[in-house]
């Protein structure tokens, strides 16, 4: 018998006369000692019927509470669903249409197995209550038509139209998985759905799906998303529920208009991927110690800087993992909250509730926090109030979009930061690219040309004798990119004495640059060069990551 809310239910099944107070009482304190729902309680004690009990359930829930054996049930949903799956999740299917499948349940509070049942047949459920016995004898009753409609598998059936797509959505996932995809590229053609894959920063095209599935494909993620089936002509976000073998990854999953149809893409997301650490960034050993030295500051800002999907978010996670202990309390106000970290109160904004970056650092203030993490800072409202967070006694980490490290206390004067504040308030900035890593298993050296030498030189570093480097070759492990994961490159500056002097006196971002490699800085390029010189990575990569940056 369904329900957790027995006060609700048990006063209205006095209000109409079913039950006494006496009766409710005495189903409470039965309730204290086997944990049964109130209304099997009753039941059980011949206080009520079940039926009555629905009767009121289907009214706190405003769902119709039918009778299977009045109700006529459609021939094509004995195709849809498994029986073994029916029978364990005791539900009984009703009718169905291309979008949609009215399951009869008796517990609607049973999420899970509406969910179940949502990614088992691809279509949106529409719940309706039926008493538990009802749902059962209705399986019973109807086994043979569930059997028959397996072996035949008729034209017109439902599941016989969507199962090609249930399976092929999928593959489509369980590939991307394999494949370590971070991004599903789904685009409308002209004849046909062109999927592509971003692995490691990069889009592969992969095999399309035929024209005539587009819809229903894009339909049933949609379903899966929780995003309207219906509606096309505007963008829309969703969060996709992917079966406990996938339980490790979060799916979300936005949609575009174009003039082909609808474009859409899905983000994976590996939740598992949880233990952020400084060690393994790709930082040299001095780098790391530098900004393990740093975030044990009690104030100040450090910013981390670059383009969008260059890793930062990771850096910041990094950081706060290293910071993460008891004796402090670590505030983040993020768009959106990525990864939960334990022991970690995050938070995400939300603009059309007034809630942004800004007014969160100002209500994050009032909650005594020791450091605290803004996802980006956008305009000169969140930039002063993050860096007055940094200069009232708090550590405060957040990023900014710029090239390069000395970019970021250009962008800040921009924004008319007061130079003073800059130089008070900052304490490093990192900015950082993502490079892909080359497959240990089939990459191949060779001695580089003296073309090549020469253009190496141009990256202000004395270049060894007998230099070799590497390239991608592509083997099954992975899977003939000739490159497995990412790692990063930093440039990073710490504001001293110079900096902050220069800062003061209206600087170029050359000038700021030059002073922080005249005391050690490695420029992105530089610390690229030596990336490529251990073979960790390529040329090529270095090259189309630093181009900009050419001292």
């Amino acid at each position: 018998m369904a329900t957790n809310k027995p006060l609700q239910i048990g006063q209205l099944l006095i209000n109409e006369g079913m039950i006494t107070e006496a009766q409710l009482a005495e189903a409470l304190e039965v309730q204290k000692k086997d944990k049964r729902k109130v209304g099997e309680i009753l039941i059980d004690r011949k206080f009520v019927t079940e039926n009555q009990v629905l009767t009121v359930i289907a009214r706190i829930y405003q769902l119709p509470f039918v009778s299977l054996s009045q109700v006529r049930i459609e021939e094509r949903v004995f195709g849809v669903i498994p029986f073994e799956t029916l029978k364990k999740l005791k539900v009984f299917p009703i009718e169905a249409t291309d979008q949609s499948i009215t399951i009869a349940i008796n517990d609607p509070l049973d999420v899970s197995a509406l969910q179940e049942i949502q990614y088992n047949c691809g279509l949106q459920v529409k719940p309706v209550l039926a008493g538990n016995k009802d749902i059962m004898e209705s399986l019973e009753r109807h086994a043979e038509s569930f059997q028959a409609a397996r072996s035949m598998a008729p034209a017109k059936d439902v599941k016989t139209e969507i199962a090609p797509v249930i399976s092929l959505v999928e593959s489509l996932i369980a590939l991307a998985i394999k494949e370590r995809v971070s991004d599903i590229h789904l685009e409308p053609m002209v004849d046909k759905l062109r999927v592509r894959f971003r692995i490691d920063g990069v889009l592969y095209e992969k095999t399309p799906i035929a024209k005539d599935l587009e819809r229903k494909v894009l339909t049933r993620i949609k379903i899966l998303s929780g995003m309207d089936v219906a509606e096309s002509r505007r963008p829309q976000d969703g969060r996709m529920l992917l079966p406990l073998q996938y339980s490790d990854y979060d799916v979300r999953v936005s949609t575009l208009p174009d003039i082909m149809g609808e474009n859409m893409v899905m983000r994976l997301l590996d939740k598992s991927f949880t233990k952020f650490s400084l060690d393994t960034l790709g930082m040299d050993v001095h780098e790391i110690e530098l900004i393990k030295k740093l975030i044990r500051r009690p104030y100040g800002m450090i910013l981390v800087t670059g383009p969008t999907g260059a890793g930062k978010t990771t850096t910041l996670y990094s950081m706060i993992n290293t910071l993460n202990q008891p004796c402090r309390n670590i505030i983040t106000v993020e768009d959106p909250v990525e990864y939960k970290i334990p022991g970690v109160n995050q938070t995400l904004i939300n603009v059309k509730a007034g809630y942004t970056f800004a007014t969160a650092i100002r209500q994050m203030l009032r909650h005594d926090p020791n450091v605290i993490m803004v996802g980006e800072i956008r305009d000169m409202e969140t930039a002063e109030t993050a860096i007055r967070a940094a200069l009232t006694g708090h550590l405060v980490l957040s990023t900014l979009h710029t090239n390069t490290a000395a970019g970021a206390i250009m962008r800040l004067l921009d924004m008319k930061i007061e130079p003073f504040l800059i130089q008070s308030s900052v304490i490093a900035v990192i900015a950082q690219r993502l490079v892909r890593r080359l497959c240990t298993h089939c990459k191949k050296e060779y001695v580089p040309s003296e073309e090549i030498i020469r253009s190496l030189k141009d990256f202000g570093s004395e270049i060894p004798a007998n230099v070799t480097l590497a390239a991608p070759v592509g083997c099954e492990q992975c899977f003939d990119t000739g490159y497995s994961g990412r790692v990063a490159v930093y440039e990073l500056l710490p504001v001293n004495e110079e900096v902050k002097r220069l800062i003061l006196k209206s600087p170029s971002e050359a000038d700021i640059t030059k002073a922080a490699v005249a005391r050690g800085m490695k420029t992105l390029r530089l610390a690229g060069l030596e990336k490529a010189l251990s073979k960790v990575t390529t040329l090529e990569e270095i090259m189309g990551i630093t181009f900009m940056e050419k001292e």
